[in-house]
């Protein structure tokens, strides 16, 4: 009841009587204030910008190896600037924080540091030629650093600028040059490799070079082109048989010393005329002499050894009467069977006997002959037969030679196969090393581009765009925030005493009050009368209050001297303001 009856005369008189209570926070914490104003330190911020620059050629024509996204190279080079030796360099450098370093740990100064280094990006929306629509893109970034001393904010943020460009160049450099090492190191690589296959697959060539794939099918050509020869040497060997069983039928059949003469001219008898005429003379001989005669005896033993000779050339006729019979059923068989029956081969092998033996009988009968067959006829048969078995031994030769590379040829399509899958995958091999090779070899050409492009500087690079300056005026404290932000509390709190000493204290300050209290307002209201002591108690609060508002004024004039202008610059301008 007695806070809805409270008017705007009742306020002001509870603020005179708890005046002290207003007046003493608001002194404390206004002079607080001026304190905190005028003894922070000041803090001063140097500032560079720096404009990241798109690549001068374009993207199509040349790729740049250094691939990772501005922000997050910007992020990677303001790690490595700010390691440990860099900043300790830069500390020692400027003889930044020389009491610090004397109390604490180099840990917690490098800390401090980094704390006072801040990169915050610039981004802007830039088209984007695929999509045609906008996207955030970094453009530039600033890089700030803060202390107490204008001139080293200055030094060392230029320096951290610095080192940051360099950074930049050396991180790029080193990023293409690393790719272009690596793609030439695994070029060589590739190529080396190439030549390796190469050597086993010429080594695999040379050692299965009649079983290579693409020989298989000549080989196959070739066998059938050898069978077929082997049939013809078969058609021509039986040709050849038949004129040799002809011929040596027909030499079997002629003496072959006929027409012999001796050394005078005279003619020479065969065995046979030779016995006939033998027998003739030996009946006249015995007749003239006795049986012990020398001539008599001659005549008998060479006819005994006419009837010998005789007998083997009856051995002959009877081989030769033989393989005649053989050939005239073998001629028989094969109109009935085929070569490969039983009984032909069998027969064939007999035929093939004979012929032995009776090539052996002549050659002994000629070998025991000293007379040379001088009979034209026997002797062109003689010779046709001689020429017939020659060409017999050439075809069987020739046979030999052809199934023995049939053979070969069989042997090399059995192991085709094997030796298809094996150059296969060494041909799969060197085809996909090729391909790698030449993918490689393509990088590597644009990685060199892209390297010397670095080295040009034609690619992405930070360019500065405003250097560090040296700061005119410190960014903190702000100290007239912090002298309007102290009147706002001292003005708060000298109040809120005011109100809290209100509330706490029980006695009644005003006729109203006890009005409320009695239901009736009383008839007369006795102003307080103050004793000695209160007065002189009351005149003492005044001084104080003076006083304090004096140090406060001084305070106040202190700081705007400090803060805002030097007061003999103030009352200059002050003066050409009245003066005007």
């Amino acid at each position: 009841m007695e806070n809805q009856t409270i008017d705007i005369k009742d306020y002001l008189k509870v603020i005179k009587r708890r005046r002290r209570f207003l007046l003493i926070p608001f002194i404390i914490i206004v002079l607080a204030s001026i304190l905190l104003a005028v003894l922070l330190p000041a803090k001063y911020r140097s500032s560079a910008t720096i404009l990241i620059e798109a690549q001068e050629i374009p993207a199509d024509l040349v790729h740049s190896t250094v691939t990772t996204f501005a922000e997050q190279r910007i992020q990677m080079i303001s790690q490595r600037i700010m390691t440990r030796p860099n900043l300790t360099e830069i500390i020692k450098k400027y003889n930044l924080y020389a009491a610090e370093r004397l109390k604490k740990p180099e840990e917690v100064i490098l800390e401090k540091m980094r704390s006072l280094i801040k990169v915050e990006t610039i981004s802007a929306d830039v088209g984007d030629q695929k999509t045609n629509r906008a996207t955030q893109a970094t453009i530039a970034f600033t890089l700030t650093f803060e202390d107490k001393s204008a001139e080293l904010a200055q030094k060392v943020a230029n320096e951290l600028t610095s080192l940051f460009l360099k950074e930049n160049i050396k991180s790029r450099t080193e990023s293409a040059e690393n790719a272009a090492l690596f793609l030439s190191e695994e070029s060589k690589r590739l190529k080396a490799k190439i030549q390796e296959i190469q050597e086993k697959l010429a080594t695999f060539k040379e050692k299965n070079l009649n079983q290579l794939p693409q020989i298989s099918a000549l080989n196959q050509q070739e066998l059938t082109s050898l069978s077929n020869q082997l049939l013809s040497l078969d058609s021509q060997e039986r040709s050849l048989q038949d004129r040799r069983f002809y011929l040596e039928g027909e030499l079997a059949q002629i003496d072959p010393n006929a027409m012999a003469t001796n050394a005078v001219g005279n003619r020479v008898f065969d065995m046979k005329d030779r016995l006939k005429e033998l027998q003739s003379q030996y009946p006249s001989l015995i007749a003239s002499f006795s049986a012990n005669h020398p001539d008599v005896i001659k005549v008998k033993r060479e006819i005994e050894s006419l009837q010998k000779e005789i007998g083997s050339n009856a051995d002959i006729n009877n081989l030769n009467a033989e393989l005649t019979q053989k050939k005239a059923e073998l001629a028989l068989l094969l109109k009935q069977y085929s070569e490969k029956h039983p009984d032909v081969v069998k027969l064939q092998k007999q035929i093939t006997a004979l012929q032995k033996s009776l090539v052996d009988a002549k050659a002994n009968e000629y070998s025991n002959s000293s007379i040379k067959p001088d009979n034209p006829a026997y002797i062109t048969l003689k010779s046709q037969l001689d020429s017939v078995n020659t060409e017999i031994e050439s075809l069987n030769y020739t046979r030999g030679r052809i199934q023995s590379k049939i053979e070969d040829l069989r042997n090399n399509l059995r192991q085709s196969p094997l030796v298809e899958k094996e150059y296969s995958d060494l041909i799969q091999d060197l085809d996909n090393t090729n391909l790698r090779y030449r993918e490689v070899s393509a990088r590597e050409m644009e990685a060199q581009i892209s390297q010397q492009l670095e080295i040009e500087r034609k690619g992405e690079r930070f360019t500065l765009i405003d250097p560090p300056q040296e700061p005119l005026e410190p960014v903190s404290p702000n100290r007239v925030a912090i002298l309007l932000l102290g009147i706002v509390l001292a003005t708060a709190s000298g109040f809120g005493s005011v109100a809290l000493a209100e509330m706490l204290d029980p006695t009644l300050n005003s006729a109203k009050a006890v009005g409320l209290i009695l239901g009736f307002e009383p008839l007369a209201a006795i102003p307080y009368l103050e004793n000695q002591i209160e007065f002189q108690k009351r005149a003492t609060e005044r001084k104080m209050l003076i006083g304090g508002l004096i140090a406060a004024f001084l305070l106040g004039m202190a700081a705007f001297h400090f803060i805002i202008m030097p007061l003999d610059v103030f009352w200059y301008k002050l003066l050409r303001v009245i003066g005007n």
